[in-house]
């Protein structure tokens, strides 16, 4: 009965973890991608962006991290902030594009 308490508790655990949802910086098609193309990666970003950070802080699976598994709650801050990070660092690639391709396009066709 205790074996299956406790294996029970560890499925629970393990499911509330918070994915590994790391994006890739730079990828090769990225230099092909034109400015609407480059616009849309950047929104679906903000929006994963914006996800990982609800996996953040205090949630419901840190809650039952904090009762029943208290190193839990490390690990899923830790896993939330790599996301974070990953999604951070290829916004900033694409927006380096971006002024490339389209911002200074713009200005050098105005001068």
């Amino acid at each position: 009965m205790k074996n299956i308490f406790l294996t029970t508790i560890g499925l629970l655990a393990l499911s509330a973890c918070v994915s590994n949802n790391t994006v890739q910086t730079v990828k090769v098609e990225d230099f092909d991608l034109n400015c609407s193309q480059l616009r849309d990666q950047l929104t679906e970003l903000g929006v994963k962006f914006e996800e990982a950070g609800e996996d953040s802080g205090v949630t419901a699976k840190n809650v039952a991290f904090g009762i029943f598994f208290w190193p839990g709650i490390v690990a899923n801050e830790w896993q939330a902030g790599k996301n974070e990070n990953s999604i951070n660092k290829r916004i900033e690639h694409l927006t380096n594009l971006y002024v490339g391709k389209c911002v200074n396009q713009k200005s050098e066709s105005n001068n």
